[in-house]
């Protein structure tokens, strides 16, 4: 039986034994009926994934399938994000004709948008609407990145990066900005990313366990030889990948699939699944041996605890109790590795230093090119002999660092758009929570939980570059906190002036 068939095999069984951990903490605001949609369309793209003898069979099965979904406009933002992992980031080049090389290049994400996001966005289009800040800050950066597309490439070219910058950032954030619009609609989306990647924490454990990288076939078989998953290692162990392009994207995803199993886990009685969850999500993490997603998590705690009641007096306890907790764990073997695993706590001559060797070599390296296009930067940074010198071995000049790749190429303008969107929204939301009356409990839960997720993703892409699904989940979150903003407003103005605002969900 070849690889691809055995491990196609594997991924479906791990995802029905995902599927009864997902079914047993099923909230009373999730449909029994949309449930088993979303798990028998995640199953039918995972089939095409694996199964399709080449990339056109791949696409063509996927646009039937998308075409086929029945959903109303509300329901469709959370229906994309339940299927948001149910099939690797396969990139294609849609061909052109006579003097065009290539019309435009794709992928499994922009497929979705077209078919999903699209018509979403011309039914909310047509309702009246108005634009808050961060709306404008992502519209603006949006053109000002596509704009220097074309001034420094060719128009051809620009163009179809402007096409691109509009499925992957535009799309996502202003549809479900605008399409989630009550408090419901927020519990239904935090579900569905808990649907979209516990499998992927089931996947992730079982790879680095039995050290086979189960979607690697997947790649060659669709894709072509040669497009085969890395198998890296680091501590003795395999780091886990999943469908991911590299280990630190599933750390990544794990630390925001645990951010929402903290909100689920308020609407279930069933705490040992819970807990089982997250002891997977925390097994995955582990294997993925990235050191950010790490820290990341820790992220998360810290800013949870501290939206939440009684916030010093946890935090202290949080402090104290991990303090303890290093001494037993200095002792043991197994966890002196975990420990060397940190940054700044290895030996100089590990690869873990190296590490953190290349990324302050990367912030020196950066500050000199940033100095001859600071306002603007250049797309074509990476071509500069001053960033040369941080080819790796594999051939790559790895940018590990979101905000230097930012800043290099579309300067302090595009950075500080970037940063007041982000910066912004965390902030805002954070104001929001504490600005509603103790009755919104729920509104007060999924805040604290989009708070500390966007918190812990502001400081993870400072270690990790915009890769694979990293930017689609940045810039979908970044959609849910603005429309959270937009539904806390909304309920507050409903407080303040009931005779003027009788029940209903928030305007879009």
């Amino acid at each position: 039986m070849p690889e691809y068939l055995r491990a196609y095999i594997v991924v479906v069984s791990l995802f029905f034994a995902s599927f009864w951990l997902i079914k047993k903490v099923k909230p009373d605001f999730i449909d029994q009926t949309q449930l088993s949609k979303w798990r028998n369309y995640w199953i039918l793209i995972a089939s095409i994934s694996f199964l399709s003898p080449n990339v056109w069979v791949y696409l063509f099965s996927l646009i039937i399938i998308l075409v086929i979904v029945r959903s109303s406009p509300t329901e469709k933002p959370v229906f994309f994000l339940a299927i948001l992992c149910s099939s690797p980031l396969f990139h294609f080049t849609v061909p052109g004709f006579g003097v065009i090389n290539y019309l435009i290049k794709l992928s499994y994400f922009d497929v979705l948008a077209i078919f999903l996001l699209i018509p979403i966005y011309k039914y909310i289009h047509n309702k009246s609407w108005k634009l808050n800040s961060y709306d404008k800050c992502v519209l603006v950066y949006v053109m000002l990145i596509s704009v220097l597309a074309v001034s420094e490439t060719s128009i051809t070219h620009g163009t179809r990066l402007a096409v691109q910058y509009s499925l992957a950032i535009g799309l996502p954030y202003f549809v479900l900005s605008r399409a989630i619009n009550s408090t419901i609609q927020l519990q239904k989306t935090a579900y569905a990313l808990l649907f979209c990647l516990i499998p992927m924490a089931v996947i992730g454990c079982f790879e680095s366990i039995k050290y086979w990288k189960l979607y690697s076939s997947a790649f060659s078989h669709v894709l072509g030889e040669g497009n085969n998953q890395a198998y890296r290692l680091r501590g003795g162990s395999l780091r886990a990948n999943g469908l991911f392009a590299s280990p630190i994207v599933l750390g990544y995803a794990m630390v925001i699939g645990l951010g929402f199993l903290t909100y689920v886990k308020k609407h279930t009685t069933k705490t040992n699944i819970i807990l089982g969850i997250g002891f997977l999500f925390l097994v995955s993490l582990y294997f993925t041996k990235a050191r950010g997603p790490w820290l990341g998590l820790a992220v998360f705690v810290i800013l949870y605890l501290w939206s939440g009641p009684k916030n010093l007096g946890k935090l202290a306890t949080l402090f104290l109790g991990g303090s303890i907790a290093l001494i037993p764990l200095s002792l043991t073997t197994a966890g002196m590795k975990f420990i060397e695993m940190l940054p700044f706590f290895s030996s100089q001559d590990s690869h873990e230093a190296s590490t953190v060797d290349y990324r302050l070599r990367l912030i020196e390296q950066g500050w000199i090119v940033f100095q001859k296009n600071p306002i603007l930067g250049s797309i074509t940074y990476r071509d500069t002999p001053e960033m040369e010198v941080m080819r790796q071995g594999q051939g790559i000049i790895d940018v590990v660092n979101s905000y230097i790749h930012i800043v290099l190429s579309y300067g302090m303008v595009g950075l500080a758009l970037f940063v007041f969107v982000f910066l912004g929204l965390f902030i805002s939301v954070y104001k929001s929570i504490k600005s509603l009356p103790s009755s919104e409990v729920q509104l007060i839960y999924i805040g604290r939980t989009l708070f500390a997720v966007l918190g812990s993703i502001i400081f993870m892409i400072f270690t990790v570059s915009s890769i694979d699904f990293i930017p689609i989940f940045y810039w979908s979150i970044a959609g849910i906190c603005s429309a959270y903003i937009k539904i806390c407003n909304h309920k507050r103005n409903e407080l303040a002036n009931p005779q003027q605002h009788p029940t209903q969900a928030a305007s879009p």
